[in-house]
C-alpha cells in the first residue's frame, strides 16, 4: 500500500512537471515569434499559479462535475453508517458525504489526499444494493482515498482542464487575429497578422486534440491497474469478497453510467458501463467486471 502511495505522489508530479514544460515551451515559441520575452515571462508566472488553483479546487470540481451534493446523516442515515463505520475501520477522517441523484446505479470517492475525501453513492446504487454490497463499495471507494488514487486521476482531471484552457485561448487569439483587416496597414504587416493567427490556430488544434484524445487515453491507462487494487483493499475491509462480487455484477447488468459523469470524472467511479467494443476498451476506465470477478472469487478462496 504504501509503495502505491508513494508511486502515486511521483506520478502525479511528473504529470504536473510535463504540464509546466508544455507551458514553457509554449512561451519560448510564443516569444520567439513576437520576438519579445513578455510571453515566456507572463506564462512562466501563470503556469504555477493556474497549476495550484486547479489542483486546490479538483475535487470541488470533479465532486460537482459528477452531480455530487453533499447530505446529512438525517437524510441519508443508512449511507452515513456505512460510510463511518468503513472509514473508521480504515483508519482515515470521515469523508464528506454526498448523493448523486441519477438512476444509474454507481458511487465514487475524489480526494488528493484523505483529510478532504468525498464519497458520492447514486440514487440507483442506493436503491439497488443491499447492505451488505452497499459497504463492500464503500470499502473500495474508502480503498481508493487510503491508497490515494484519486490524487493521480485529479491531477489529470485538471491538468486536462488547463490544457483545453489554453486551447481555447490560443484558438481565440488565432480566430481573432484572423479577423483584423489590413486597411491602413502595410500588406506585408497584415500578411504577418495572419501567418501568426494561421500558427496559433494550428497550436491551439494541436492542444485541443491532447485536451479531448490524448487526455482520456491516459486517463483511462492510469486509472485500470488502480481498480484491481481498490478491489483488493476494499475486501481486505470487509472480509467478504462476495459482497463487492454481487455489488460489480449488478452493477454491470445497468451498463450506463451515471448522465452527470463526463469525461475524466468517469475514471472516479467504481463502474466506467463501458462497452465490449475495441475504442470503448480503449478508452474504459475500468477493467472488465468479469476480470475483477474472477479476482474477487480467487481471493475469498483465500479466506
Amino acid at each position: 500500500m504504501y509503495r502505491q502511495i508513494a508511486r502515486n505522489r511521483r506520478f502525479s508530479i511528473l504529470l504536473i512537471a510535463i504540464f509546466c514544460l508544455a507551458v514553457l515551451g509554449l512561451g519560448l515559441f510564443t516569444s520567439w515569434v513576437f520576438e519579445s520575452f513578455w510571453p515566456l515571462v507572463l506564462l512562466s508566472l501563470f503556469c504555477p499559479l493556474y497549476v495550484w488553483w486547479q489542483l486546490s479546487h479538483a475535487t470541488e470540481h470533479a465532486a460537482k462535475a459528477a452531480g455530487w451534493v453533499a447530505v446529512g446523516p438525517d437524510a441519508e442515515p443508512r449511507l452515513h453508517r456505512i460510510v463511518e463505520t468503513t472509514a473508521i475501520r480504515a483508519g482515515i477522517p470521515l469523508p464528506q458525504v454526498g448523493v448523486i441523484e441519477d438512476a444509474a446505479p454507481n458511487a465514487f470517492a475524489a480526494s488528493l489526499r484523505p483529510e478532504k475525501a468525498v464519497i458520492g453513492v447514486t440514487r440507483g446504487a442506493l436503491d439497488l444494493l443491499d447492505d451488505t454490497e452497499l459497504e463492500a463499495v464503500i470499502a473500495h471507494e474508502v480503498a481508493h482515498i487510503v491508497n490515494q488514487d484519486g490524487r493521480v486521476t485529479l491531477t489529470t482531471f485538471a491538468l486536462v482542464g488547463s490544457i483545453a484552457a489554453v486551447a481555447a485561448g490560443l484558438l481565440g487569439l488565432g480566430w481573432a487575429m484572423l479577423q483584423v483587416t489590413p486597411s491602413g496597414l502595410r500588406n506585408g504587416i497584415g500578411l504577418l497578422i495572419g501567418m501568426l493567427g494561421i500558427g496559433l490556430l494550428l497550436l491551439g488544434g494541436i492542444f485541443w486534440l491532447v485536451a479531448t484524445v490524448l487526455g482520456p487515453v491516459i486517463s483511462a491507462a492510469v486509472s485500470r491497474r488502480r481498480e484491481f487494487l481498490a478491489d483488493a483493499s476494499g475486501v481486505e475491509l470487509t472480509r467478504f469478497p462476495d459482497g463487492l462480487v454481487r455489488a460489480l455484477e449488478k452493477l454491470a447488468a445497468h451498463p450506463a453510467g451515471p448522465s452527470t459523469a463526463t469525461g475524466e470524472v468517469q475514471a472516479l467511479f467504481i463502474h466506467d458501463g463501458a462497452g465490449a467494443s475495441w475504442l470503448e476498451r480503449l478508452l474504459g476506465t475500468h477493467p472488465p467486471v468479469a476480470e475483477r470477478v474472477e479476482r474477487l472469487r480467487a481471493m475469498g478462496r483465500s479466506f
